[in-house]
């Protein structure tokens, strides 16, 4: 066994970034001591889960969809996930009748040490120099100043409908970006010639990739449910420090990351792609390439209408893989939104988990398994979609076979007409299934 090693991934998350709530908790509260994620077992987080919903009021409404449960349902289904993938390598580590218990503890204490699928990467707060490379000086000044604020100060900052501020806002940003940096640094580490992986989840909130964006407010960058943006400064941090020269960003939440690209589009060395619908924020449209010599370094797809699988992987098969390879980065950032999934509250697209797991496979497969990848959690709103969806990714990542009943794929595939490609409904792309995008 002490031979053993399977793919693993790093993951970053820190339950401190859920005290960032559009209220304030209620008389109950919640333990002071915050319990670290890290060595908790899927019994614990699910107790951690019914407490934040016991004890937030943020959860007794539907009136702001980014609430702070977003990121522990995910964590919850990322452990389950663990369990089970453990449990497939010693099936008699789980549900062991007494006689055998004592030899469960043992082996799931050294399988759990030598098995692990997820790193657990230490959450530090982004420093002021890292997030000034994406913001001014006035917006961190302006966040950091909400932390000693009034309520009654708070909210006046509020936009309805969009940001909320209290006590814990500019902690809960900052610690996302810097949990952003540290899956950035983990997986482009000079100093390990092998390093465990090159793979990273970032499993941050509140989201960022429309901060920093050109159409500001009086609330300085802060904008869409987003106060820093987290991979536009990972972005940034990566080249700055020398570890990479070439950062390739895919945008796949379904709306445009208008944060992301007005923080790159000069910077020739980072190319943002984004697929998203013609929704809030407005932006994001064909002719948007870039500017100066970093010309081509910016690509947009914007849908029209509610769009599914068949799109995302002809729009992959035509645009996004071959942009890619073409430019050949040294790290891949993915802001990744689930709001395009079939479910979400907002977003009234059709993607399923299996498109999400295509999606990351894919990216693996076109520019090589050893490049470095983050995964970056942006939006989407419905609970169990986005655990699905990111179990998805989570498999990609840790190299493991998607195992969903594929039958309703083996035909072939009409392309909607609602793609970016001229085809009409009488043209046929003669795939086997859609879904086998490694092409490249």
């Amino acid at each position: 066994m002490s031979n053993l090693r399977l793919p693993t991934v790093y993951l970053a998350t820190d339950e401190r970034m859920m005290m960032h709530c559009c209220t304030t908790l209620n008389e109950n509260g919640i333990p002071a001591s915050l319990l670290s994620h890290q060595g908790m077992s899927s019994k614990a987080i699910a107790k951690r889960y019914k407490l934040w919903q016991d004890n937030c009021r943020c959860m007794d409404t539907p009136r702001h969809e980014e609430n702070p449960i977003r990121i522990l349902a995910i964590y919850r289904r990322l452990m389950e996930l663990e369990d089970r993938l453990l449990a497939q390598v010693y099936p008699w580590n789980y549900g062991a009748t007494a006689a055998n218990q004592r030899e469960e503890e043992h082996i799931s204490a050294e399988s759990r040490h030598i098995l692990r699928r997820f790193l657990r990467l230490p959450c530090i707060p982004a420093d002021r120099e890292a997030i000034e490379l994406a913001h001014s000086a006035e917006h961190y000044e302006f966040l950091q100043s909400t932390a000693t604020m009034s309520e009654h100060e708070l909210q006046e900052l509020c936009v309805e409908n969009d940001l909320y501020f209290n006590n814990w806002t500019f902690l809960a940003a900052s610690l996302a970006a810097g949990a952003v940096i540290e899956c950035v640094n983990a997986v482009t580490d000079p100093n390990t010639v092998v390093p465990p992986t090159t793979r990273a989840i970032a499993l941050v909130r509140p989201p960022g990739h429309h901060a920093a964006g050109n159409n500001r407010s009086d609330r300085y960058d802060a904008q869409g449910f987003c106060y820093f943006n987290n991979v536009a400064i990972a972005a940034k941090h990566a080249i700055a420090s020398g570890r990479v020269s070439r950062v390739f960003i895919l945008d796949w939440d379904i709306h445009h990351g208008n944060g992301i690209q007005d923080s790159t589009y000069d910077d020739k060395n980072i190319f943002y792609f984004s697929i998203h619908r013609g929704v809030y924020p407005f932006t994001g449209y064909f002719d948007e390439t870039g500017e100066g010599n970093a010309v081509g370094t910016n690509c947009n797809i914007m849908w029209d209408d509610s769009v599914g699988n068949e799109d995302y992987a002809e729009a992959f098969h035509r645009l996004v893989l071959p942009a890619i390879v073409a430019f050949e980065p040294d790290l891949i950032l993915v802001s990744s939104g689930f709001d395009a999934a079939e479910g979400d509250i907002l977003g009234d697209c059709r993607l399923t988990p299996a498109m999400y797991y295509a999606m990351t496979n894919s990216l693996l497969g076109a520019v090589g398994r050893e490049i470095p990848i983050v995964v970056v959690l942006e939006g989407g709103y419905n609970l169990d979609v986005i655990a699905n969806c990111a179990e998805g990714i989570a498999l990609a990542l840790l190299d493991e076979p998607w195992k969903e009943d594929r039958t309703q794929y083996e035909s072939k595939t009409f392309w909607s007409t609602k793609s970016i490609l001229p085809v009409t409904s009488s043209q046929v792309l003669q795939h086997s299934n859609p879904f086998s995008l490694q092409r490249w």
